[in-house]
């Protein structure tokens, strides 16, 4: 892909760049472009980064992705790159190369490509480097452990004109993107959105210990930032290297609030405490934003609980036609308001865009028994449920599995045959939402205004 004597000329630029002394003195940027790929190239791709999303892209991701060439991967635990590096090796007869030191990788490597699993705290700079050094990027959400690092990335992507896609892989899950396209874009099933509900629920914070063949020299891990070894594994949990459940699992789902609202919180609420748990991070907490939509005032209801997976995880859209439950689980539905006449959606089963479920039929005698009943409350009228019947007639349909989609995008992207399904750029407007939730737990509960000029790069 990039010709020996351009990758001489890196090889040797990047030799005069370093991680100077220990903690995060780090190397400047970069101003080398790479060449273009031809049609037909496979992209040559490191994985930095060989915990458990680290794995999951190199093992279960990458090998479905025919333009992906796995070329090194990178982690400062030495059993964790050797076991990936050696397992990749005997599992698809090629050579991948192993390095503790991302900047001795970019140095040595061909690359066209990073894929950043690494902590939080260290997306920024690398992301940055990597951009600058003209090779493109897909980092794992959050983009940082803070607002400003998070603007940082999204500048260097439109300085460079490189791609920069962050991993909130529910922006090439089919079902979504046929949700977002078809049923609220083009048909307005629902007609006005006015709430969103979403939570995401477990029953205890992941927590890893180190195995015993990791052989940890905390000498090496301070290089890199992590004062204990219990950092290095558990990092969400530390507020100067992650953002904890707000971050991890709470920026997927307001993302999507986001999207399929077609809009960002003006203001936000929100609460929090790490009293279960005792972590520095909030292990429990709920938000509410917000918004002025294009068709409206709405309220987006966020909640996270780390004591009990009641309830599960999803994402819910009610509006005053019809309602839906979105998830990448099972929790699926579709509901039409009763008031709605069934003629006025036949047109969507019609299409096969949707199934029909249960018939009104059924309600009968309860809603009869209902308007008997002599406590003076009646229930509210049942709604309609319908599925989702095809997901075709999109721009793309992926049939694969939601990582492993939008890794695909982004490594089709870097190929010239797709866009980006989710830019920093658009990453970063939901990174402001996060971020403003943070501050609003670590002020006790606070109203936050956010002005419509933070949202902008």
């Amino acid at each position: 892909m990039k010709n020996n004597d351009e990758n001489s000329g890196r090889r040797d630029f990047m030799k005069k760049t370093t991680l100077a002394g220990v903690g995060l003195i780090l190397a400047k940027p970069f101003h080398i472009t790479a060449n273009p790929l031809q049609v037909g190239d496979k992209v040559n791709v490191a994985v930095v980064g060989c915990g458990g999303r680290g794995n999951g892209m190199i093992f279960q991701n990458i090998p479905k992705i025919p333009g992906a060439n796995l070329v090194a991967v990178c982690d400062v635990i030495e059993s964790r790159r050797e076991n990936a590096k050696n397992r990749f090796e005997a599992k698809y007869n090629t050579k991948v190369s192993a390095y503790e030191d991302f900047y001795k990788m970019l140095r040595k490597e061909k690359l066209d490509a990073v894929v950043l699993a690494t902590p939080d705290f260290w997306h920024m700079q690398h992301s940055v480097d990597a951009l600058k050094d003209g090779l493109h990027v897909y980092c794992e959400k959050a983009m940082s452990n803070n607002i400003q690092d998070a603007r940082k990335m999204a500048e260097a992507m439109k300085e460079t004109g490189k791609l920069l896609q962050i991993g909130r892989q529910r922006r090439s899950n089919d079902r979504y993107r046929f949700t977002y396209q078809k049923l609220l874009k083009q048909e307005q099933v629902f007609g006005r959105i006015t709430h969103a509900i979403g939570q995401w629920n477990r029953s205890q914070i992941w927590t890893q210990q180190p195995k015993k063949e990791d052989n940890i020299q905390l000498a090496v891990l301070k290089k890199y930032g992590f004062d204990t070894v219990d950092q290095v594994y558990n990092w969400r949990n530390y507020k100067k290297l992650g953002g904890g459940v707000v971050s991890d699992l709470g920026s997927h789902q307001i993302d999507i609030f986001n999207w399929f609202l077609d809009a960002f919180p003006h203001t936000v609420y929100a609460t929090g405490n790490n009293s279960y748990h005792g972590y520095e991070q909030a292990d429990t907490m709920a938000a509410i934003l917000e918004y002025d939509t294009p068709k409206g005032k709405s309220i987006g209801i966020y909640e996270n609980i780390s004591n009990s997976r009641a309830v599960g995880n999803f994402e819910r859209f009610v509006g005053d036609k019809g309602a839906f439950i979105i998830s990448e689980g099972k929790e699926n539905k579709i509901y039409r308001e009763s008031r709605v006449d069934a003629s006025e959606w036949q047109k969507y089963v019609d299409m096969n865009y949707l199934s029909r479920g249960s018939d009104m039929t059924m309600y009968k005698d309860q809603n009869k028994a209902n308007a008997q009943a002599d406590s003076g409350i009646r229930e509210t009228a049942p709604q309609v449920s319908y599925n989702i019947k095809e997901m075709g007639d999109m721009d793309k349909v992926y049939n694969m599995r939601a990582h492993t989609a939008h890794l695909y995008n982004f490594i089709e992207s870097v190929r010239g045959e797709e866009t980006l399904n989710y830019t920093a750029i658009e990453s970063y407007k939901s990174e402001v939402c996060i971020y403003k939730i943070h501050e609003a737990i670590n002020n006790g509960g606070a109203k936050i205004k956010i002005k419509p000029s933070e949202y902008e790069v």
